[in-house]
């Protein structure tokens, strides 16, 4: 196997387990929230900023033909959406 080869493929498993951690951190929030029934310490413009960063980032992504950059956003941004929602319902407080 070619030294760039080698680097593309490293480069593929960072980019893998990047994405998949950047999606697995929003997970324990949302959690949180459910097992609560509670959002009122949750920021609904940080998930609303976050939601309009991943549209951003899947248009980029569109443009260069990165699937994988595509992929890893919309799943972001379905999450951030089921936070948003959970803020939304139960955000009001006891």
């Amino acid at each position: 196997m070619k030294p760039m080869d080698e680097f593309r493929s490293l480069a593929t498993i960072a980019g893998t387990v990047g994405g998949l951690l950047s999606v697995g951190a929003f997970l324990p929030q949302a959690y949180r929230i459910v097992q609560r029934r509670s959002a009122v310490d949750v920021s609904l413009s940080m998930y609303v900023a976050i939601m309009v960063a991943c549209v951003l980032w899947m248009f980029y992504a569109y443009v260069h033909a990165s699937v994988e950059l595509f992929v890893t956003n919309l799943a972001i941004f379905a999450v951030a959406i089921v936070i948003a929602v959970l803020r939304i319902r139960y955000g009001a407080g006891p």
